[in-house]
């Protein structure tokens, strides 16, 4: 006379007859649940270990995978170039956006977006020791050299050497409005921002 079964809800039912009462299970852990279900009859000793070395197998395959994109990632960005790395932050401040006011409306847009502030790049790069103050036609090769394919305002050399009859010829930790000199207010903090957040980018790329 064949066995009736009942099953309890939440139960997994299996052809040899064991449950394994998912609800009874205190911890997600892939080795609990075996543990659970294994541990309940002696003949599955051998399978229980089986099943928990495999697992052990898999996370430390799983663990050294993470390390190895982890070195992999690291040496990439240590192989770079001093001029390669300046491309990608010229680049990334190139992607900077901020929010300013026109026409009683909010609008985005880059924090890059004239000419001039390629003198605020300059004078980062020169405060930096990248280039030689006052070396425009040295700090022209450079920037040509590292100039990513695509910008928000086209550089010019010639609009680059006019700061030495601004304010901002001055490094960039000694620069201070004066309303006599600095031009009107907006102009003089949006340059200020720019190198600001040039100088922040370079210093994440650990230059």
């Amino acid at each position: 006379m064949s066995e009736k079964y009942k099953y309890e809800s939440g139960a997994i039912h299996l052809d040899h007859h064991k449950e394994l009462h998912l609800g009874k299970v205190s911890s997600t852990d892939a080795k609990d649940l075996m543990r659970e279900f294994f541990e309940r009859e002696v003949e599955d000793v051998d399978v229980y270990e089986e099943v928990i070395d495999g697992l052990a197998e898999i996370q430390e395959e799983m663990k050294e995978l993470k390390v190895t994109k982890k070195v992999d990632a690291s040496n990439k960005e240590m192989s770079l170039t001093s001029e390669e790395k300046i491309r990608q932050c010229i680049f990334l401040l190139m992607n900077e956006r901020i929010m300013v006011k026109k026409n009683g409306k909010n609008m985005e847009e880059p924090l890059f977006n004239l000419q001039n502030h390629w003198q605020a790049i300059y004078r980062i790069l020169v405060d930096k020791k990248y280039c030689k103050d006052s070396d425009f036609e040295g700090f022209d090769l450079f920037i040509k050299k590292v100039i990513p394919d695509e910008v928000n305002a086209p550089y010019k050399k010639s609009s680059v050497k006019q700061i030495s009859q601004t304010d901002f010829n001055k490094p960039f930790e000694k620069w201070e409005y004066d309303a006599e000199t600095s031009g009107t207010l907006k102009p003089f903090e949006r340059m200020k921002a720019v190198a600001q957040r040039f100088l922040e980018i370079l210093e994440e790329k650990g230059l």
